[in-house]
């Protein structure tokens, strides 16, 4: 059995979307129909609406960690890079610790063995308001975004670039009338990019398994 757990805020849950139109629901169809016929797969999706990385980090071990999956997917940011008057013009999430909040995420992770994370960057709101800092909030997301492909990078997660796959297409295509979550193709959209990438990172761990099972088998 291999479980994936997605973990996130409503983009991940895509919020105002039937369940079987969620990107969630594509990607659990995609995969067990690419690798039903080898192995088992379990997936689990952990939400919470309009959370911030500071928040998966408080419900990081009860919800994740003594979980165990085998690859844990996250997507954080839009929340985390929220400019609010009350806030004195802050956002609720500075990126300096927004950077640390996910290299925390990866270390406590690690502790547990959960080794395979992929990081997934947020589509494009089409919200044309200006915050207090003078840009779009989906301006200000993709200064996030940018920190979460750094920490992909530097601490050797996998990555699967929503924002960079719909670089072709207009926010208005891909949101909802709330102009903030993603309609039906938007998810789509969205699991096209992620599915792929589950699937080489469950390749090399049913690649590694079966290696496993060869060496002990000769011992």
């Amino acid at each position: 059995m291999y479980k994936t757990i997605f973990l996130g805020d409503s983009f991940t849950n895509c919020n105002g979307l039937p369940q079987s139109d969620t990107w969630p629901t594509i990607v659990r169809r995609t995969l067990n129909k690419q690798f039903g016929s080898r192995v088992d797969l379990e997936f689990e999706t952990s939400v919470t609406t309009q959370e911030n990385t500071r928040g998966a980090l408080e419900r990081l071990q009860r919800d994740i960690l003594f979980a165990e999956p085998n690859i844990l997917t996250v997507q954080y940011g839009t929340n985390d890079s929220t400019y609010l008057m009350s806030n004195r013009g802050a956002p609720l999430v500075s990126q300096d610790a927004f950077r640390f909040n996910l290299l925390e995420l990866v270390d406590k992770c690690r502790l547990f063995n959960i080794r395979r994370l992929i990081f997934i960057t947020n589509h494009p709101v089409a919200l044309d308001r200006y915050d207090i800092n003078g840009l779009t909030p989906d301006e200000n997301t993709q200064f996030y975004d940018e920190i979460i492909r750094e920490v992909a990078s530097t601490s050797a997660c996998h990555l699967a670039d929503v924002r960079k796959a719909m670089e072709n297409y207009k926010p208005n295509e891909l949101c909802l009338d709330d102009r903030i979550h993603v309609n039906k193709f938007g998810a789509k959209v969205y699991a096209e990019t992620i599915a792929p990438v589950i699937a080489k990172v469950l390749e090399g761990l049913i690649d590694f398994d079966d290696q496993q099972l060869q060496v002990s088998g000769k011992c």
